[in-house]
């Protein structure tokens, strides 16, 4: 069990307070693993922080008030209506203040792909959305944890399933933000392989000067602007290595590697698998489906 994930696995169920435990079944786009819903739950609870090791959505249903805090210094109100993202290295913790309870629903996953968001809007720097539009969010939350998670191809559907749910939230979300427009610019710069532009010219296309933009980022999103692209090059690494026609030395060039020795030591430090190990698991995995 994930330190700070709701210890219930209980079998599958169309009552909606139940606890879904989903059969891990890794795909390219990534893997849903439980989720359900909590009627008078309080959260993390305050005493400590939590550090999930995957991402989360959770949506307040109703209730009383409450906050959410994170390492980062955020500290926000909350209330029905507003989602929470969980970030898998972000230690937080939530929940409704006082003696009040509160209604959520909630779906973790995890994987590179959902990595790949952190370039288009989902990133540390507003883990809590007030969520617009039709009220039918709930809906769409039940709809995937209700999704059946017995093979591959529904694994797939399941994780495309919140890959659109991210999408759609994200198109609720305000851009007027001239902050946040330079964020997600760099964030977007600092995800390119070979030819992608150095952190100096992200910084001045931003119109900040180095060290004002290397320290603007790191308060934004936790990381380095280095840290942040190593970690989105070994993302897309990851999935690379899923196409046996890819040498090493090939995936290193395209992510701007000097070798295939320092993509591998890098790639065996971040994740504690070799390049290799991840291939054949890879393998693995296709011969199953």
């Amino acid at each position: 069990m994930v330190d700070g994930i709701y210890p219930v696995a209980m079998e599958r169920s169309e009552k909606r307070e139940r606890i879904v435990s989903i059969a891990e079944l890794p795909t390219p786009i990534g893997m849903m693993r439980y989720g359900g819903r909590l009627q008078g739950t309080r959260g993390t609870g305050f005493n400590a922080y939590r550090t999930y090791g995957l991402f989360a959505l959770v949506l307040i249903l109703e209730g009383g008030s409450g906050r959410y805090r994170d390492a980062l210094g955020h500290d926000r109100r909350l209330s029905a209506g507003d989602l929470i993202v969980v970030f898998p290295d972000l230690p937080h913790q939530y929940g409704p203040e006082g003696d009040d309870v509160w209604d959520e629903v909630h779906i973790s996953f995890e994987g590179a792909a959902f990595d790949g968001w952190r370039a288009h809007g989902l990133d540390p720097v507003r883990p809590v959305w007030s969520l617009e539009g039709p009220e039918d969010w709930p809906e769409r939350f039940y709809d995937i944890l209700q999704m059946p998670v017995t093979n591959r191809p529904e694994a797939c559907a399941a994780a495309g399933a919140i890959h659109q749910l991210i999408a759609d939230a994200l198109a609720t979300k305000a851009t007027s933000s001239s902050t946040l427009d330079w964020l997600e610019e760099a964030c977007q710069a600092l995800s390119g392989g070979m030819g992608a532009p150095s952190v100096q010219e992200i910084a001045q296309n931003a119109g900040l000067g180095y060290e004002t933009f290397r320290k603007a980022f790191k308060t934004a999103t936790g990381e380095s602007p280095a840290r942040y692209r190593r970690r989105m090059r070994l993302a897309q690494a990851t999935l690379m290595l899923r196409r046996p026609d890819l040498s090493l030395d090939t995936i290193a060039s395209a992510l701007d590697f000097c070798d295939a020795f320092h993509l591998s030591k890098a790639f065996k430090l971040h994740y504690g698998t070799s390049p290799a190990e991840q291939r054949k698991r890879w393998q693995d995995t296709d011969l199953q489906t």
